[in-house]
């Protein structure tokens, strides 16, 4: 779509709507109802990303979609999305380019003693670090400053260090000798949290948080991070070589969210030791080839006030998994991907709607000690 086309005042004024229940549902101590995002459709997850003029429009297409999708809440926000390498590239790793996918960065460091030659970069030399900072000044640029735009997606520490430097070294270190990479990772997260500043001031009074991925509104705090490799690492491992480092992002912006693909349940007990979690994004049937067991997600996620962003499959044969995971002491969103097609949208929304309140009503309507968290 061409920016100047878009219908600004018709999506200011939903996105306010949505914005307010957004804002009231994660200030609720617990959860009355469950909400339902249905996506529209925005691929520029893959070679696009390199032209900030075709994301921009894709995005724009997606956000106008968005207007005619039922949905309880609105992904409302542009991202100068290009790729998942942007801190392992501004730590040397040299960018593939190819004409099929996004870039893929190559690490720069074989073994953990060619760290010892470790040396602060400067962000601005890096090529990804640019393209971010100029697409977020050119997407206020073109469209006014008239809509939210996020940070880029940053990936958490340990998935940018497991670029930086061989991922099986990377991962036998954090397990059984992380204080050896303790300097990367140290360094990783003060880069990461500089340039995530960097971002912030260049996005002005457009930014909105917590960003990739999550349900995000001007005036909230925090950062969201992809943190991928705790759904296959050791509970010791992501104890030693991450949650120190999310601690830290955590405190300096004001809270976090974190997404992760696959099934991380090894890493539950860890997770939640984060300070300042507000919300984790992560996949159930449907959504990933290795979706989370949804009782013991539920189970050990309930009393906990961390928000559970669960993806599902679009398709009524997943759907079984929500009367698992629904539980009245759990805060949870269920979000589904459209296919675009509005009038399949809706049908898809109002009966995830039905089924997640008569489960809701169910469990809770529950005698004394028929109610097991199942």
């Amino acid at each position: 779509m061409d920016p100047h086309h878009f219908p600004y005042d018709r999506f200011q004024s939903v996105k306010q709507e949505k914005e307010q229940r957004l804002i009231e549902f994660l200030n609720a101590p617990t959860a009355a109802d469950v909400p339902v995002i249905v996506r529209a459709p925005c691929n520029v997850w893959g070679k696009v990303s390199r032209y900030r003029e075709q994301s921009l429009e894709l995005q724009l297409d997606a956000l106008a979609l968005s207007l005619d999708i039922p949905s309880d809440f609105l992904f409302s926000y542009l991202e100068p999305w290009h790729g998942v390498g942007v801190f392992a590239n501004i730590f040397g790793c040299p960018v593939n380019w190819n004409d099929y996918d996004a870039p893929q960065t190559y690490y720069r460091y074989h073994t953990v003693d060619e760290l010892s030659d470790l040396k602060r970069p400067n962000i601005m030399d890096s090529e990804l670090a640019q393209m971010v900072i100029e697409s977020i000044r050119y997407f206020r640029r073109v469209t006014g400053d008239a809509l939210d735009i996020s940070l880029t997606d940053t990936q958490s520490p340990n998935d940018s260090a497991s670029l930086i430097l061989d991922t099986c070294e990377f991962f036998t270190a954090g397990l059984v000798d992380s204080e050896r990479i303790a300097p990367l990772m140290d360094m990783v997260t003060d880069v990461m949290i500089d340039f995530s500043d960097m971002q912030l001031e260049a996005l002005g009074l457009t930014a909105t948080r917590p960003g990739h991925i999550m349900p995000s509104a001007r005036g909230l705090t925090g950062i969201s991070i992809s943190d991928d490799n705790m759904a296959v690492i050791s509970a010791p491992c992501y104890r030693n070589s991450a949650l120190p480092y999310n601690n830290r992002l955590s405190e300096h912006f004001g809270g976090i969210a974190v997404h992760t693909c696959g099934n991380f349940i090894q890493n539950y007990g860890v997770v939640k030791q984060i300070k300042g979690l507000a919300m984790i994004d992560c996949a159930l049937s449907g959504a990933d080839p290795t979706p989370n067991n949804p009782v013991k997600l539920g189970a050990a996620f309930a009393n906990t006030g961390i928000t559970i962003k669960a993806r599902i499959g679009i398709e009524e044969e997943h759907w079984s998994a929500l009367d698992d995971l629904i539980r009245p002491d759990l805060k949870l969103i269920i979000q589904v991907e459209s296919d675009g097609n509005v009038a399949n949208a809706s049908r898809v929304y109002e009966k995830l709607k039905t089924r997640c309140r008569e489960i809701m009503t169910r469990k809770r309507n529950a005698p004394v000690g028929g109610y097991s968290g199942g």
